[in-house]
């Protein structure tokens, strides 16, 4: 398939220098394979850095002003060699205030959003909540997550995933999924799985039972309702379904090892439920070996 083209760019969340960082890498590369722009955002808050500095021996903000300014010099070199290199057009914004916000405010102008995870803990993000979570959470657009270990020199599949659970929110992530495979000449395979089905009081067990038939067509009944809206819009992309028995997690992040991108309904409603954005959203973004694009909109 002949990849396309984005009509508007993609917006990548930056928090350090530049160079090693997955997301930007991707970010980029993207750009440069749907022929757009590129807007690199950056933004810090002196204030708060200083604060978590400190550590009770209290670390000046003019200090780390300073050490911001040579962030952001480092990052604008990066930034322009990137886009020598792989031909596309890019912007830096750099500004004080939340990232979060920050990049969120380019997202009416943005086809695809792009952060990174960092290193924070499970219980840091919890507590703190991030970037990737904040801007996944809250965003209009699809926002793509890349942790710290993706290998992007590595996806090059040709294969975009689709975890389906049978929500509405699986719908919406259906179109981005073909969406996104159309633009990148990939094709497309929709998974779903289950793990603990009881049908007339008993647990499925047996593989060649009726029962563990029954559900298999049940579940790949419930992918078929999925993908009819996005396979009439995008007919041109192959897309292919399966059905796995095991816990969602680790079985996505196995199919994941085969997949360019990782494409998941968000179901996060509310200040509270927007900040968790569900566990299963978080564990896959936090380990996926490719980038997890959370989907509310097509």
């Amino acid at each position: 398939m002949v990849a396309g083209r984005l009509e508007r760019p993609v917006v990548v969340g930056v928090a350090g220098r530049g160079e090693g960082d997955p997301a930007l890498e991707w970010a980029a590369r993207t750009a440069a394979r749907t022929g757009t722009g590129l807007v690199v955002v950056h933004a810090s808050e002196p204030e708060v850095l200083a604060a978590r500095m400190a550590g009770g021996e209290g670390v000046a903000v003019s200090a780390v002003l300073e050490l911001e300014e040579e962030t952001v010099a480092e990052l604008r070199g990066y930034v322009d060699a990137l886009a020598e290199r792989l031909g596309v057009s890019a912007q830096l914004d750099t500004s004080r205030g939340s990232p979060v916000a920050a990049v969120l405010a380019h997202q009416d102008d943005a086809a695809l959003l792009v952060v990174g995870t960092g290193r924070r803990s499970g219980v840091e993000e919890f507590l703190l909540g991030s970037t990737s979570l904040g801007v996944a959470a809250h965003a209009r657009r699809p926002v793509a997550v890349v942790n710290p270990g993706v290998d992007v020199d590595a996806l090059t599949h040709g294969q975009i995933g689709l975890g389906v659970d049978g929500s509405d929110d699986s719908a919406r992530a259906a179109r981005a999924a073909l969406a996104l495979a159309d633009l990148t000449g990939s094709s497309v395979t929709a998974l779903t799985t289950w793990f603990l089905e009881v049908v007339d009081g008993y647990v499925v067990t047996e593989p060649d039972s009726p029962e563990w038939a029954a559900v298999e067509r049940r579940h790949a009944q419930r992918i078929v309702r999925a993908l009819q809206p996005a396979v009439e819009a995008y007919p041109q992309v192959p897309v292919d379904w399966e059905v796995r028995r095991g816990p969602v997690v680790p079985t996505l992040l196995e199919a994941a090892k085969g997949w360019d991108a990782l494409v998941v309904g968000s179901r996060g409603r509310g200040a509270v439920r927007g900040r968790l954005l569900g566990s299963v959203s978080q564990r896959l973004m936090r380990a996926a070996p490719c980038p997890v694009i959370v989907s509310r909109a097509a």
